[in-house]
């Protein structure tokens, strides 16, 4: 599967110049669509720890909930039953907004249809799968080699 550029050799550049544009567009439709998997952007990730400061500790914020089902749950189901029997619809509501409800049981991203999958293309598959492409060793040496060809 063709994910960069460089992986094509020199065929992008040879269509170009032959002016073989049907070539040209052939081998520019294999490429991923995805703009972070250009060889441009594609470098090796940095190991580099950096700062992150805990800013929802810092201003006394809670985290988001999830969107699945916690053991907690279970209490706050209990107590948003009790709260509609006894002040109604409007108890209820205020409950909900302080406790939250969980939306779905499991909060599986990776599970998809199998009708979903069947649809996506092989570019958006490999990122469900998290695949990357394999990193091309630079070379400078070739480069001054190149850049003494183009001067002769």
């Amino acid at each position: 599967m063709l994910i960069n550029e460089w992986q094509t050799g020199i065929r992008l550049n040879e269509a170009i110049q032959q002016h073989r544009l049907s070539d040209f567009s052939l081998w520019l439709a294999f490429l991923s669509p995805a703009v972070e998997e250009f060889a441009q952007f594609y470098t090796p990730d940095t190991q580099s720890a950096r700062f992150q400061p805990d800013l929802y500790q810092q201003l006394g914020i809670q985290q988001a909930r999830p969107f699945s089902f916690l053991p907690e749950d279970e209490v706050h189901l209990k107590q948003q039953a009790t709260a509609f029997q006894q002040g109604g619809a409007v108890a209820l509501h205020l409950m909900q907004c302080l406790q939250g409800a969980p939306l779905v049981m499991e909060d599986n991203k990776q599970k998809l249809p199998d009708e979903v999958k069947s649809g996506l293309s092989l570019h958006a598959r490999r990122h469900l799968v998290q695949q990357k492409p394999e990193m091309m060793v630079a070379d400078p040496t070739a480069l001054y080699e190149i850049l003494n060809q183009l001067h002769a």
